[in-house]
This record gives structure tokens, C-alpha cells and sequence, in this order.
């Protein structure tokens, strides 16, 4: 009797595993190929920017490498940030305070995308006073990314979102002990904040 209910539950373990690496692979496919960006350029009537080809073909050379430096997941997030303000026409602002230091440390691909996704993608952005504020520190082996923006009155919860709830298995598949993740909001302001044991 105790076979049979080790097999069920062996079972449901590798089922879970099996979701766990799934979704984190569709969250690392968002990250890479944003849909908001990507409908935004090619919807527009003027042709595809240079700048937009260089950065698509760049995020799409990548597609199996397990990490990348920091410093290249830094370049790509910069370049990301800049053609999605771009996209919306300049009307978003976000205030990039990320400084680092040359290192030679790895991190999972597009890992620090999601957050800034959620933020662009389901942020109050009508104005802008209201920035989308992203602001990273490397301590130690820790990264700390912490990212904040206006809260969208008309989304009941930030933190539900399918970016986030993603993000969380690709976390748990590529980091598991070693990050933390806290989401919180008040009236005003939502933010998000993340650390990351990372390896030299």
C-alpha cells in the first residue's frame, strides 16, 4: 500500500516539476519577446528603426545559453527600456539608476525583465510625473533590483498579473533558496523588489 501511494505522489512531483519548468520557460519567452513591444513597433506605419532590428536580432542569438554576464543583461535591459519609452511616444518616463561595476558574475537570461515588464506594461503611465522608478544594486554576490510605479486604479491587483505569476516559477526553476521577492502597494504606489544570490 505504501508503493502505491509513493507512485502518486512521485508522480505529482514530476508533474509539478514538469509545470514549474514550463512556465518558467514561457515566462524567459515573454521577457525576450515582449508582445506590447513588439505590436507597437510593427504597428506603426514607418519602417522597423535600425535600432529596433539590432536590439531583436540581439535578444534572439541567445536562445539557449543557460546565463549571460551581468553586464550583457544590463546592456539589453537599457536597450529595452529605451525602445519601449520610445514606442509609447516618449509619454513614459523612467528614472534608470542601475551604476555596476565591471565583475565577472552570471545571471539567468532576462531574468530582471519581468519586473520592469509589470511595471510598463500594467503601471498608471497618463502622465509624466508618475515615472516608473528602477533602481539596482550589486552587494556583495546579492543583486538587488527595486522597482516601482503609479498604481493602475483600474487593475485590482499588480502583483496577480500573468508576468508576475510567471516570473515567480522562473524564479523558483532557475534560483530556487537563493532570492527573495516582495511585492507590495499601497493607495499610490506599487513596487517590487527582488534579491539575488548570484555566482561569481
Amino acid at each position: 500500500m505504501s508503493t502505491f501511494f509513493k507512485r502518486i505522489f512521485n508522480k505529482e512531483d514530476v508533474k509539478q516539476h514538469s509545470m514549474l519548468a514550463l512556465e518558467a520557460q514561457l515566462s524567459l519567452e515573454q521577457s525576450r519577446l515582449d508582445k506590447e513591444l513588439l505590436v507597437a513597433y510593427f504597428e506603426d506605419e514607418k519602417s522597423v528603426s535600425t535600432d529596433f532590428s539590432s536590439y531583436m536580432q540581439n535578444v534572439l542569438q541567445d536562445r539557449h545559453e543557460v546565463s549571460v554576464p551581468l553586464a550583457k543583461e544590463l546592456k539589453n535591459l537599457e536597450r529595452y527600456i529605451a525602445l519601449f519609452v520610445l514606442s509609447k511616444r516618449n509619454n513614459i518616463q523612467v528614472l534608470y539608476d542601475f551604476p555596476l561595476e565591471p565583475q565577472p558574475i552570471a545571471i539567468a537570461p532576462f531574468i530582471l525583465f519581468p519586473l520592469i515588464q509589470n511595471a510598463l506594461h500594467y503601471g498608471y503611465h497618463g502622465e509624466r510625473k508618475y515615472p516608473v522608478r528602477v533602481r539596482g544594486r550589486l552587494l556583495g554576490g546579492t543583486l538587488v533590483l527595486e522597482v516601482s510605479n503609479r498604481v493602475n486604479h483600474y487593475l485590482s491587483d499588480q502583483s496577480q498579473t500573468e508576468v508576475v505569476k510567471l516570473f515567480k516559477s522562473r524564479l523558483e526553476h532557475a534560483y530556487m533558496d537563493n532570492y527573495d521577492l516582495i511585492l507590495n502597494s499601497n493607495s499610490n504606489i506599487f513596487k517590487s523588489s527582488l534579491r539575488l544570490r548570484l555566482k561569481a
